[in-house]
């Protein structure tokens, strides 16, 4: 009985270390929040499981340069992002790859705000705009590059111009009514594949493409860590995940 009972525990244990070891194979995709949609889709389809964990780019720089959790794959809402790690010997420069761009738009709660266009921005009928600040982000730079236009007046709106530190921020004001519209990327809005209010969606021809990058560890040592980089930037599937979700093919103009 008693050996019985011993060869139950002992397999028990054993079952316990090889589930503990299969868990280790799985790497961990550390991401911005504007893709927790498209990364968690691709979850289902994906031939190497993956874990996930999702922070602003500045908790994920901590994280990594911190040594204070696993991030195998890093996917990134600035090029920067690659070039920090670049410098601490932490990639390699054909492990940061563009994959998918962002489109930038402005912005409305109000579902019926952009039903005629622009015609609310030519006539100088917005009441209160939010932009992140340029020198922050992409995002902030190029809808700094938007409002120099002529075609886009701002002077009446001098003391109901918001800057915000990032695309989030003004997400956040421009959802809960406290400013009318707002400059943000198009996953932001996305809903299961809906958008949720209205907006203007910005001519590529105004401002720079705002990139997406998925980087490679070079400090990790997850076996399976190349083929998840592999599925997620170039797999048919996994990218039709993202452009559901909002985001674009590099490609398109």
């Amino acid at each position: 009985m008693r050996k019985k009972s011993f060869l139950l525990s002992l397999g028990t244990l054993l079952a316990l270390v090889s589930c503990s070891v299969q868990a280790s194979l799985n790497p961990t995709v550390c991401a911005v929040p504007q893709v927790y949609a498209a990364l968690e889709a691709s979850k289902t389809e994906t031939p190497q499981y993956y874990k996930t964990f999702y922070a602003p780019l500045e908790d994920l720089e901590s994280r990594i340069s911190n040594n204070e959790g696993p991030c195998d794959i890093v996917i990134s809402s600035e090029e920067k992002f690659g070039v920090l790690m670049l410098r601490a010997n932490k990639t390699e420069m054909n492990f940061i790859q563009p994959f998918v761009k962002a489109p930038l738009i402005l912005w409305s709660a109000d579902e019926n705000l952009f039903k005629d266009n622009i015609k609310v921005i030519t006539k100088k009928k917005l009441k209160s705009i939010a932009i992140p600040i340029a020198k922050l982000s992409p995002v902030g730079f190029a809808a700094s590059q938007i409002t120099k236009k002529k075609e886009f007046p701002t002077d009446y709106l001098k003391h109901r111009l918001y800057r915000t530190e990032h695309e989030y921020q003004t997400y956040a004001m421009v959802s809960s009514g406290n400013v009318q519209v707002g400059f943000l990327t198009k996953p932001l809005i996305m809903d299961k594949g809906n958008k949720t209010g209205s907006y203007w969606a910005i001519d590529r021809s105004y401002y720079e493409p705002i990139n997406y990058y998925i980087i490679k560890n070079a400090k990790s040592i997850n076996a399976q860590a190349l083929k998840v980089y592999e599925y997620l930037k170039s797999s048919p599937k996994a990218l039709t995940h993202f452009y559901n979700t909002g985001f674009e093919s590099l490609e398109t103009h």
